[in-house]
This record gives structure tokens, C-alpha cells and sequence, in this order.
């Protein structure tokens, strides 16, 4: 890899708080109680608490999750919470439910996520699993949460063979008490750890590593009794098919990454590095909680003790490089990660995300009132998912630990694996300057990112205020999982590797009706505002897809907005010659000027924030991707002055001071083209 100055190793974001190491229930697949070094740890006072959240809070991070052990057994969990987000943290807690009864209004109006762990409702077996007869109190609790009308419970089931057989009965309580609940397989991070231990044997200590990774004596626990049902390579196809049943959460990243990891590799973990792991005393846990075996004492300040030699050490030498932390599956370590690679994984977790907004936001508070079919959607998630998997290429890893993806430096430009074409520095750099994936400009999830965040909400405002038909508005809800396939379809077909082989004329369809439809639905009156913007992003959806101009007339925006600039760059990319010009007369001037040759351009001198990336990239060496590399360190170092998103915006307006650059760099884009189901002219 090429060094550079700009690392993962201290950009924290989150932090796992394991406030105590004390539980009351003793599950079997948990170490926490019946390994020694997780007991006799002091606990922090309130004051140390709150401390210890402003050093956090100063470090970087901005959410928090309280865990443990259990969290409600800290004496001071409420205040700690409360301060944490008095902060502006998104904060979430995790609790069994055992005792938590009387903390409901203490905690839940101040938690983003209250979660909840439920993996039965049958108390015998909850008995077996977890080891105290308590089903009756975690059930109380979620009755109560609900009826507070919280509205941010969610359930957790970890769903082995021992259980699954209960997953529908799980989903229809969930569903009678409208709370979601997140069905995962379970973590595995030590040989044997995915089986159910006798819960009863409490005194046994494990000695869960020796130097070789393996469990000393073999196994960790008794064999698993075989029990009728499905084995646990199966459990994650079954979940798949709640994909779209409503209250359900199924992540596709977690079960993709599962699917697809070479346990000989070192793992992608972030433990320590932008998750930290704090423990009841403030110490930092290393490597990680489940290979605990080290710590930083906090008795320093922690932007002191992120420092400290030993620290350090383990965050680079160890942290997924130990020999047990290859095949590890913990999601809260890995699953950051997944957001900082620009891979199939992140894709699925895209996917993931957005059926996961679209689902709580929008479905679910309609049902029963509309139906979904879930079939068809599986079948197209299915046909999505067989592209993915076999026709995109596998991304090598980037050049750089904080690169997103791999690129080359070519005559035309740089090439990445998984998008077609060539890009140019300026759009490598808009993509790393805010440094996660989701910033990335040529991705298929930013459109559906408009229409579940503004899209959807702006057209429930209409029918709340009568402006449009509830019914129309329901009519559109129904309808979204149907276009985000279909979107993600005609996008991966026309901007990624391979794409010229996947048929979009039935997707592009899909997509059409739907921003015709939508804007049927629209208030007579042109200066709405609400309208003014869902017709911004139907014309967003319709030139990045280059439909015919013709027919986006519609959604003509001639007022600034904050993707006009992008469209630009894709009509260039993929647009006819011919249509170019049709394309100018639906946005703004400015973003209009480059599709007739006219470079786009500041009105007035530029300000200094463009006059110093200017002085950074006029003439600076772009011919091979060390240099890149180090601009890409270049820009980011401007972040202290210059906010990330006025820097992308920057990049982009500079790029477009070239339309014909990127038109040639377009070239076989509109050479492979897309079998368009929309008749042009």
C-alpha cells in the first residue's frame, strides 16, 4: 500500500461504551459471564461518566452505544445517557429487558435506538437459552416502551437452529405491537462460539484463545444436540425472504459479507481505530471486547491515551490480524468498515439501507392498510443480486488503507473495477474528500437517498394537507420497493462494469411511469415549494438515466438547486449528441452552460476557497496513482478551512470547466449504451 499522511487510525466516529461487565442472564452463546477477566471491574461515578463523554465527544465521536453486560445493572445509567445525548450524540443502548422496567422513561425519550433482545417467546426455551425465567419481565418491557409511544424500540433476534423454527411467530408479535425486529444469524469470532452452551454450567471458565486461535481442549462447550430444522448455513437464505415483510429487518450487507469472506485473510475490523472500545472503568479495551485480553488504563485525558505506544501497537499489529480474528463476523467491528470500501459489499449495503428507511418510514406505518407482494420482489432482488455477485468484477483493495477503491491512471483518466469508463482526478477526489462511500458521486444509492429522505416525505405533506390524495400518496408507497429495484437495475446497467449485458428495458419502464405518475399527482400551482422539489428530483432521476429530454419537460428546473451541477456531469457522460441541447433547456443556466460547450464558471471572481484549490491542482502531477494518493492528502488537509461538501462541490464545478473531457471520457458509455425501453423524440 502507499503511505499516506491521512489515516483511518485516528478519524473516531463511534464509540461501543460497555458501561458494565455485569449481566443478569447467563446466555449461552455470551462469554461475558462466564469468563474471569470480565468480572471485578470498578464502574464509573455519574461525574466520570459525564467526563468521560466529553473526551469522547472532543475526540470526534458522535455516537455512542451503551452495552455491556447489561446496562441498566450501572447505578448511574440514566444520567450517563442523558448527558451523552445532551451532547447531540445519536446514541443507542442494547438491554435485555430484565430490569428495565423502571428506567423506560429515564432512557427512551433519550435514545435513538432502544434495543431490546428477544430471541423467543416461548419461556421454557428462553430459559435454555438465556438461563433465568424471566420471558414474562423483557415481555412487559417492550409492551411498556411501546405504549409510551417511543416509536424507536427495535427487537434483536439472534436466530439459530435451536430457534428458527419460532421466526414467524417472532415476526407476527412484532408486527401485532408495530416494533421492528432485526433477525440476525449469530456472531462468530471464536471456534464453536455459534453454538448454544448448557447455560447451566455456570462456574466453568473458558479459556477461549491460546497463541493458535483454538479453544484450549477442543471445543468450547458441549456438542450441539441435533435438533430437527435447518443447519446454519441455510439460516441466512431463510431470513432473506423477510427481506420485504413488513416490521422485519434483514441487513443483506451482514449476510453478503458472511457469504463472500476468506477466513484465511486478515479481517477489515475498526475496532480501536474509528470504534472505540470503552470499558466500565474508561479503560480501552484491546484488541476488542470478544478477544479482550489488554487495556489502556484511563488515567490520562483520551485524546492522550489514543497515543499511547501501547495502544498503537495493538491497533495496527493486531486489531484483525490476530489469528481469531480471522472469520470473525462481529458486526458492530466490522460493519463500520463496510462504509469506507467502495466494494459489493457496499453495495448490498445500500440496498439494505434503503429498504430499511423505506420500510419504517414509509410501509410500515401503513400497514395493514396496503399490501406489498414480496414474491416478485424477491424474484428481482434475486436477478440484482446474481449480477452483482457474478457479473461485476471483484475489486482489488485500494492502493491506500483510507482509499475507497482502487484506481489506475490511464491517458483518459482513472479507472476503478466496478464502474464503467474512465473519471477524472476531480471526481476521485470529490469522492475521498468526505471520505465514506456514501459521498461517492457515481453510486446508485444516491438517488433513492433523495427519495426516501425528501422525495416521499414532501409528497406526505401534500396529502396531510390535502394537496394531493391520501389515496395517491399510499399508491406511491406501495409502489417503492418496486422502483428501487428498478432504479438500481438501470443505473448498474448503464455507469458499472458488465452493465452492458443486463436488460434495463423493463426497469427503465418502471422508473419512467413512476416519475410521470408522480408528477401527475402534484398541486396545479407551479411555485409550490414542495412541488418545485419533487420536481427537481424526478429530473434528477431522468437525466442521470438519460431518458429522452422530451420527455423530462415536465420537470423542468430552471431555479438553482444542489444536484443540478451532477446532472450536468452525467448528461455529458451518456447523452447523445443530439439531445444535448434538448437537456440544457431543463436546468439551470449555469448547469446548463457546459452541455453547449460553455464551461461553467463562478459569476463572479472566485472565493478563496476555489482561489486554494485552484493553487493546490493547477499544474500539480496527476500521472501516476502515487501522485494522486498524495492529492488526495493534499485536499483533505484543506478540510481544517474548507468544509468536505463545499470542497466536492468545488471539485465538481472544476471538473466541469471541461465538458469536452468528460464527454470523451464518456465515450464508451454512449458507445455500449443501454437498451433504452423509451422511445426517443
Amino acid at each position: 500500500m502507499i503511505p499516506t499522511a491521512a489515516t483511518v487510525a485516528s478519524s473516531f466516529e463511534s464509540a461501543r461504551f460497555y458501561i458494565t461487565f455485569r449481566c443478569n442472564s447467563l446466555c449461552g452463546y455470551c462469554n461475558v459471564w462466564q469468563d474471569d477477566k470480565f468480572k471485578g471491574y470498578e464502574e464509573l461515578t455519574l461525574e466520570q461518566g459525564r467526563r468521560i463523554l466529553d473526551e469522547l465527544h472532543a475526540l470526534g465521536v458522535r455516537y455512542v452505544d451503551f452495552t455491556g453486560g447489561e446496562p441498566v445493572l450501572h447505578p448511574h445509567i440514566d444520567g450517563i445517557v442523558q448527558y451523552a445525548k445532551s451532547l447531540g450524540m445519536t446514541v443507542e443502548i442494547t438491554s435485555n429487558g430484565i430490569r428495565f422496567a423502571k428506567h423506560i422513561d429515564a432512557i427512551v425519550p433519550y435514545v435513538d435506538t432502544m434495543n431490546v433482545s428477544l430471541d423467543t417467546l416461548r419461556p421454557e426455551r428462553y430459559r435454555a437459552i438465556r438461563g433465568v425465567p424471566t420471558l414474562d419481565r423483557a415481555l412487559d418491557v417492550i409492551r411498556g416502551i411501546v405504549a409510551s409511544g417511543a416509536g424507536n424500540l427495535k427487537l434483536i433476534c439472534v436466530v439459530t437452529r435451536e430457534n428458527v423454527d419460532e421466526v414467524p411467530d417472532l415476526l407476527r408479535f412484532a408486527q401485532e405491537n408495530r416494533v421492528t425486529v432485526y433477525f440476525s444469524t449469530m456472531f462468530e469470532y471464536f471456534d464453536a462460539q455459534d453454538t448454544v452452551r448448557d447455560v447451566r454450567r455456570t462456574a466453568r471458565k473458558l479459556k477461549l484463545v491460546e497463541q493458535n486461535g483454538k479453544p484450549v481442549g477442543g471445543s468450547c462447550g458441549p456438542a450441539r444436540a441435533e435438533v430437527p430444522g435447518p443447519d446454519d448455513g441455510s439460516l441466512p437464505g431463510l431470513l432473506l425472504g423477510l427481506l420485504y415483510a413488513p416490521f422485519s429487518l434483514i441487513n443483506l450487507h451482514f449476510r453478503k459479507y458472511v457469504e463472500t469472506q476468506d477466513p484465511s485473510a486478515p479481517t477489515q475490523c475498526y475496532a480501536n481505530k474509528r470504534i472505540l472500545t470503552v470499558g466500565p472503568d474508561g479503560r480501552l479495551v484491546l484488541p476488542c471486547y470478544h478477544a479482550f485480553d489488554n487495556s489502556v488504563v484511563w488515567d490520562r485525558d483520551l485524546a492522550e491515551l489514543v497515543r499511547d505506544e501501547e495502544f498503537q501497537r495493538v491497533r495496527d499489529e493486531e486489531v484483525g490480524f490476530r489469528p481469531e480474528c480471522r472469520g470473525c463476523t462481529v458486526f458492530p467491528y466490522v460493519g463500520l468498515s463496510f462504509s469506507y470500501r467502495f466494494d459489493k459489499v457496499f453495495l448490498y449495503q445500500a440496498l439494505s439501507e434503503e429498504i430499511a428507511k423505506i420500510k419504517g418510514r414509509f410501509t410500515d406505518p401503513l400497514y395493514p392498510r396496503i399490501a406489498v407482494a414480496s414474491e416478485p420482489l424477491l424474484s428481482g432482488f434475486a436477478e440484482l443480486e446474481q449480477f452483482i455477485d457474478t457479473q461485476l468484477p471483484v475489486p482489488r483493495d485500494p492502493l491506500a488503507e483510507d482509499h475507497l477503491y482502487r484506481f489506475d491512471v490511464t491517458p483518459t483518466g482513472l479507472r476503478r473495477d466496478l464502474t464503467a469508463g474512465a473519471s477524472g482526478v476531480e471526481e476521485v477526489l470529490a469522492d475521498h474528500v468526505r471520505e465514506q462511500c456514501w459521498d461517492v458521486q457515481r453510486s446508485p444509492h444516491t438517488w433513492i437517498r433523495l427519495v426516501y429522505r425528501e422525495l416521499v416525505p414532501l409528497l406526505r405533506e401534500l396529502a396531510e394537507r390535502d394537496a394531493m390524495s391520501r389515496r395517491a400518496y399510499e399508491e406511491v408507497v406501495a409502489g417503492l420497493y418496486a422502483v428501487q429495484l428498478a432504479w438500481w437495475r438501470s443505473y448498474l446497467g448503464r455507469y458499472f462494469q458488465g452493465g452492458e449485458g443486463l436488460d434495463t428495458r423493463e426497469a427503465d419502464g418502471v422508473v419512467a411511469r413512476f416519475l410521470a405518475r408522480t408528477a401527475e399527482l402534484l398541486p396545479d400551482a407551479p411555485d409550490v415549494p414542495e412541488s418545485v422539489r419533487v420536481r427537481q428530483i424526478l429530473l434528477h432521476a431522468g437525466c442521470v438515466l438519460g431518458f429522452p429530454a422530451a420527455r423530462l419537460a415536465p420537470f423542468a428546473s430552471p431555479g438553482p438547486f444542489a444536484e443540478a451541477a451532477l446532472l450536468t456531469k452525467h448528461l455529458l457522460l451518456i447523452a447523445p449528441d443530439e439531445e444535448l441541447a434538448g437537456y440544457a433547456t431543463l436546468l439551470p443556466a449555469e448547469a446548463a452552460g457546459p452541455l453547449l460547450g460553455v464551461p461553467t464558471g463562478p459569476p463572479g471572481p472566485p472565493g478563496p476557497s476555489a482561489r486554494a484549490l485552484d493553487r493546490l491542482l493547477d499544474g500539480a502531477p496527476a500521472g501516476d496513482a502515487p501522485a494522486v494518493a498524495a492529492l488526495i492528502d493534499a485536499v483533505r488537509a484543506l478540510r481544517t478551512e474548507v468544509p468536505g461538501e463545499e470542497l466536492a462541490g468545488l471539485l465538481l464545478a472544476r471538473e466541469l470547466r471541461e465538458p469536452a473531457l468528460i464527454r470523451r471520457r464518456g465515450e464508451a458509455l454512449r458507445r455500449t449504451g443501454a437498451p433504452y425501453a423509451l422511445s426517443r423524440g
